[in-house]
């Protein structure tokens, strides 16, 4: 039964028990359990769950987030990371939700989750495939991802404590990867948010930047 489980539901990455019961509808979910205990499977939360192997895991943990709180999308610190526009590693994985903010510590890390009104959450992502490779998955699940200019304007719409210039400079943003990214696109999503104060804050980030 775990070969044809394991064989079908592979490509999911990151499954449901309602993913599994259309699948394979007689199937006994205490197998589930069983499988956890031997390690073939991670419980990541509530229903969700995921394979517990090391061989092509990229980006898992960003599938991972978009599913287990939805709706949400990869964004703030670790989108950021992504475009190198900073250069630290990020230890957790930072989302934007229309949800409440919250956090949560899976087998496959932590998951931050940051609040956001829903009319700011309609626009500014791209689905991005998960195999790096550039082939498609056949079940066409995506990743769920902040575009460079909506990631730096999510972070500081919800942190919004960066309100000098030594603040900003000590973000190291990335100055050529940003003078990129500060384009009319840019300037559109920022209207969008209809808020004086990111304003205030985006001015303060260009002039710290010399853009």
């Amino acid at each position: 039964m775990w070969n044809e489980f394991q064989s079908i539901m592979k490509p999911f990455r990151v499954f449901s028990i309602t993913d599994v019961r259309k699948q394979f509808p007689s199937m006994n979910a205490m197998n589930l359990v069983r499988w956890q205990k031997k390690g073939y499977i991670l419980r990541l939360r509530n229903r969700w769950y995921a394979f517990n192997d090391t061989e092509s895991r990229e980006n898992i943990e960003w599938l991972a987030a978009n599913l287990i709180y939805a709706p949400s999308y990869i964004s703030l610190n670790t989108a950021l990371s992504w475009y190198n526009l900073i250069p630290e590693m990020i230890a957790s994985t930072t989302s934007v939700t229309t949800l409440k903010t919250t956090k949560f510590s899976t087998p496959l890390g932590n998951f931050d989750y940051h609040s956001i009104k829903p009319e700011l959450f309609s626009f500014g992502y791209s689905l991005d495939d998960i195999n790096s490779s550039g082939n498609r998955r056949s079940n066409g699940r995506m990743i769920m991802i902040a575009t460079p200019q909506k990631a730096i304007l999510d972070f500081f719409y919800v942190n919004s404590f960066y309100n000098s210039l030594k603040e900003m400079e000590n973000l190291r943003l990335n100055d050529t990867k940003l003078a990129v990214t500060i384009n009319e696109e840019f300037y559109r999503f920022l209207a969008k948010y209809e808020s004086m104060a990111l304003e205030r804050r985006i001015k303060l980030m260009i002039k710290a930047y010399g853009l």
